[in-house]
């Protein structure tokens, strides 16, 4: 299974949230950095997680 999404809870750089009900289909409609992922399972059965980063948070190389 492969998934697109973005926390619609709006917690940019806060970290993944687990729960599907703060999911929304596709990337970030504003393109913040760290609140778009996508997921998917390679074929050995182990799942990924990719988040998008556009402009990294102060401090962080």
């Amino acid at each position: 299974m492969s998934e697109v999404f973005h926390d619609v809870g709006g917690s940019l750089g806060g970290g993944f949230i687990a729960d599907t009900a703060a999911r929304a289909p596709g990337p970030d409609p504003e393109r913040r950095s760290y609140a778009s992922y996508a997921s998917f399972k390679d074929p050995d059965g182990n799942g990924w997680l990719l988040q998008e980063l556009t402009e990294r948070l102060p401090g962080r190389v």
